[in-house]
């Protein structure tokens, strides 16, 4: 299995903890992502070098927002034209992207609430572990592989804003 399924538990890592109030969401744009999202504050991006099983060189790209240290905002993207699996299915992909994203988060619970199989095909699930509650979707659109992840503490739950931010996506 390629790394890159691990995107949102690695962007996890990045997510800076300042604050800005909620109410203040901001467009985010990536020409080079393709895309735009709207986040519940000013994102910081990152990115990471990651390789796939067989040794072939890939960046994953993130902006991410945590308003306080009981919620986060991230979105990440990766440009799959080389390396995207020759024998999987993309709806194949994507379960398996949902499958190794909840397993690096340790995820005790995994419910996928949406398939879209589409123009711009995604996956949509909420998750719970121990310590944090969340949703993802997850498309897959032109050979690029974008993750629109929400976590938030469990104590928190999952507020209406998780869904804000994953429905504000627009691929261009």
């Amino acid at each position: 299995m390629k790394k890159f399924l691990l995107m949102p538990a690695l962007a996890i890592t990045t997510v800076c903890s300042s604050f800005t109030p909620a109410s203040e969401w901001e467009k985010y744009t990536s020409s080079e992502g393709h895309f735009s999202i709207a986040f519940p504050g000013k994102p910081e991006e990152s990115t990471q070098d990651d390789e796939t099983d067989d040794n072939t060189f890939y960046k994953i790209h993130l902006a991410s927002f945590a308003p306080s240290e009981n919620e986060a905002y991230i979105t990440g993207w990766a440009d799959m034209t080389n390396i995207f699996p020759k024998n999987k299915t993309v709806k194949q992909f994507l379960e398996d992207c949902r499958d190794n994203a909840t397993r690096s988060m340790r995820a005790l619970q995994v419910t996928t609430t949406a398939i879209e199989l589409g123009d711009k095909p995604y996956i949509e699930f909420t998750f719970a572990s121990d310590e944090a509650t969340g949703k993802d979707r997850i498309y897959v659109i032109n050979k690029f592989q974008y993750s629109i992840i929400t976590i938030f503490a469990l104590k928190t739950g999952i507020p209406p804003s998780a869904d804000k931010f994953i429905s504000s996506f627009a691929a261009k």
